[in-house]
């Protein structure tokens, strides 16, 4: 009599992205789409983003959809409104660092590069404690199909000083440039969530830096006429530079 004995491999579930639409159609002026920030939340409870037509920034943050304005306060979001760009995940952070030292954001990078593995993967970013200046910007609400180089003109930035809060975003490859933002891309809310917006520049006080690796994208492909009719093959990393930088 034989028997067979059953093996079973196990794997460890795989940390994933989710984009909601690719942003180099964002880019392209394609500021209009029909994913609501419902349907995001399922994907994770953590990540960045904007808001149809371009009206401000995006934090999401525990959970919970913040709206970051052009002059620079945010009230929570409601899960109704529709975003053309997102990127979301399950934030687990797998290494942590506290830092005391003075930190410019180059210095920064500069730091989370040594706690990374490789620069060829996706890494979610929060770093979190007090901060002695902030600069940031944020944009008004724009007319649809306005490329985003040309929208980047109307931000507007602001500078807050001694203050707390959190920076919240990813790191991805250059070599994922037309999917999403290559490189640091952070946004900033504060403790009491009444200030906030696209990180420019910082320098920081005491902050615990924290890193989750991410081994999967999952990138949803619009439906919009808008999308399906455009044309998406231009490189656009130069003006996706401009405008975020």
């Amino acid at each position: 009599m034989f028997v067979v004995e059953e093996k079973r491999m196990v794997t460890k579930k795989l940390n994933s992205l989710y984009v909601s639409a690719p942003v180099n159609a964002l880019v392209t002026g394609i500021l209009r789409e029909d994913k609501t920030l419902k349907q995001v939340l399922e994907h994770g409870n953590f990540g960045l983003g904007t808001f149809n037509d371009l009206d401000g920034e995006m934090v999401l943050l525990g959970g919970v959809f913040y709206h970051l304005h052009a002059n620079g306060t945010t009230h929570i979001a409601d899960v109704n409104m529709k975003t053309p760009y997102a990127c979301v995940t399950h934030f687990k952070p797998e290494v942590s660092l506290i830092c005391n030292d003075e930190l410019t954001f180059d210095r920064l990078k500069i730091k989370i590069d040594e706690m990374v593995l490789s620069k060829n993967l996706i890494y979610a970013i929060r770093v979190a404690g007090t901060f002695k200046s902030i600069k940031a910007r944020s944009v008004p609400k724009q007319e649809a199909y306005r490329p985003l180089v040309d929208v980047a003109g109307d931000q507007k930035e602001f500078l807050f000083e001694d203050i707390e809060g959190t920076l919240v975003g990813f790191y991805t490859p250059d070599f994922m440039g037309s999917v999403t933002v290559p490189g640091y891309h952070l946004h900033f809310i504060s403790n009491d969530r009444e200030n906030g917006g696209h990180l420019l520049s910082c320098v920081s006080g005491d902050v615990e830096i924290s890193v989750q690796y991410i081994d999967q994208l999952m990138l949803d492909l619009p439906h919009s006429v808008e999308y399906l009719t455009a044309s998406l093959n231009n490189d656009v990393r130069e003006d996706l530079d401009k405008a975020e930088h």
